[in-house]
């Protein structure tokens, strides 16, 4: 079944958690709404975890469209949410590890979205003396 929402999940190779990847697919289920992945890799295969996913979401049915780049920077994600009006939420892993990716640290896309964005990153971890 078609909708006029969608989730805009954005993924780095390397950085591809299952919590993420569980995320994205939650708030699809709770808003109805269809998935956009956008995945950042320097290879040409999908990142395993990845390629699971989508087999998983083809298993069930779940409408998805899936979009690999070599370079993806926080500007693209905002520009593509923001140029896409059916683009309700963007989930990405966390803010910190987008920024290693940006050529302009100093500036802050994020402001710029339009849309709610979601941080999926795992607990850090504590060490206790």
């Amino acid at each position: 079944m078609k909708t006029d929402r969608k989730v805009l999940l954005a993924v780095r190779e390397g950085h591809v958690e299952p919590r993420l990847l569980a995320a994205a697919r939650g708030l699809c289920q709770r808003m109805d709404a269809e998935l956009d992945i956008l995945v950042l890799t320097n290879g040409e295969r999908l990142p395993p975890p990845v390629e699971d996913f989508v087999r998983g979401l083809r298993d069930e049915g779940v409408n998805y469209a899936l979009t690999v780049k070599p370079g993806l920077r926080r500007r693209d994600i905002v520009q593509y949410a923001n140029t896409h009006e059916c683009v309700s939420t963007v989930v990405i892993d966390s803010l910190e590890g987008w920024e290693s990716v940006a050529e302009d640290k100093a500036a802050d896309p994020w402001r710029k979205l339009a849309c709610p964005l979601v941080t999926a990153a795992p607990p850090k971890a504590t060490t206790r003396d």
